[in-house]
């Protein structure tokens, strides 16, 4: 057995990312990791519902070892075996977020050696401080794609806070030849605007989805000469919700935003909003927008060659992501000041 990892979850970005990423690069390299003063400085300190959701489904995969998951807890120890699993089952009792749950489980799945299947009951797929399913769905998902890692999402049922209860099934093709190195430095040109805007079946009297989509839509055309397609959906859900995702697709890169509804707050705010974040960033150059900057790191990790980005910001999340990805992988960032935006380059090392 590799000699264990202590990760301290208190430092860099202090909260989940830590957790997740530390779990998945411990079932891709099979060294086991104990994990300490999780969330510490956390209004809720410890694990929440999604990270032992996310937690134990990597255990699944990999069919390792768990002690310490559960609900508040400060301290946990991952020991992996081999990824061999090809069904994961997933249960949420809560509305934690979806998105992050797969965060880590994808990571590990990019070494597995045959398809795999995962159901999903329960969670949300819109919340406050997470990304949305439709972001992985649609932004994150190609980008795998290019890296020849095929990841497809059925949402069966959306999820809102508070009870959650969505219903997703995801299906993985893991990389036949390894994770392929992907070059967004320059993302190209403008292509089109495309989008979702989803609310539950309660809000479509009122028109929320629609509303949401209309200003979108005459927003952004008045500023962009593309074709811009916003999808606007209603379905059933346990809980009363609304949310938007929209993403820029160039010829190189895709760049994506959201938002969520609130009680209180216009549907047109909520689309408004969304469509100015989006369009401030298409004008700063970026190829990656401030989610991804931190979520495609892994996997650029991961890859055969060198990869790189431009992003307005480095986060906190994604400078965690980097560290944690050291303590596990031989891997090296760049990271310097380049006009107005910041340049990520990733060159993993097999010496």
């Amino acid at each position: 057995m590799s000699d264990r990892i202590l990760v301290d979850g208190s430092t860099g970005e202090g909260g989940g990312q830590i957790i997740r990423t530390t779990v998945a690069l411990s079932a891709v390299t099979g060294i086991p990791v104990k994990i300490i003063n999780i969330r510490t400085h956390r209004k809720v300190p410890g694990l929440r519902a999604q990270h032992v959701a996310a937690i134990m489904a990597v255990a699944q995969l990999c069919n390792a070892e768990v002690r310490g998951i559960s609900v508040s807890s400060k301290e946990i120890e991952f020991v992996p075996g081999p990824i061999i699993s090809d069904h994961i089952k997933i249960e949420i009792p809560t509305a934690g977020s979806i998105g992050l749950v797969l965060q880590a489980l994808l990571i590990p799945m990019t070494l597995a050696d045959q398809d795999i299947q995962v159901s999903i009951h329960g969670g949300a797929t819109y919340g406050k401080w997470s990304p949305p399913l439709a972001y992985i769905q649609h932004i994150l998902c190609p980008f795998l794609s290019r890296m020849g890692f095929n990841v497809t999402i059925r949402i069966l049922r959306e999820g809102y806070y508070p009870r959650g209860g969505a219903q997703v099934l995801v299906k993985v093709a893991p990389p036949k030849d390894g994770i392929k190195a992907i070059d967004l430095y320059e993302r190209e040109k403008l292509l089109e605007i495309k989008g979702v805007t989803h609310s539950s079946s309660d809000l479509e009297r009122a028109d929320v989805s629609a509303r949401e989509a209309d200003v979108i839509q005459d927003y952004l055309a008045q500023r962009y000469d593309v074709p811009i397609n916003i999808d606007t959906q209603y379905s059933p859900s346990y809980s009363t919700g609304s949310g938007v995702t929209l993403w820029a697709v160039f010829e190189n890169s895709i760049i994506g935003t959201d938002g969520l509804g609130e009680r209180g707050v216009r549907a047109e705010d909520v689309g408004l909003d969304a469509a100015e974040n989006l369009s401030r960033c298409i004008k700063s150059g970026a190829t990656v927008d401030e989610f991804m900057c931190d979520q495609v790191i892994p996997y650029m990790a991961l890859a055969n060659g060198q990869s790189r980005f431009k992003a307005t910001s480095v986060t906190s999340h994604a400078r965690t992501n980097m560290d944690i990805v050291k303590r596990f992988l031989k891997v090296k960032f760049s990271v310097f000041k380049e006009q107005n935006l910041w340049a990520v380059l990733v060159q993993p090392s097999t010496s």
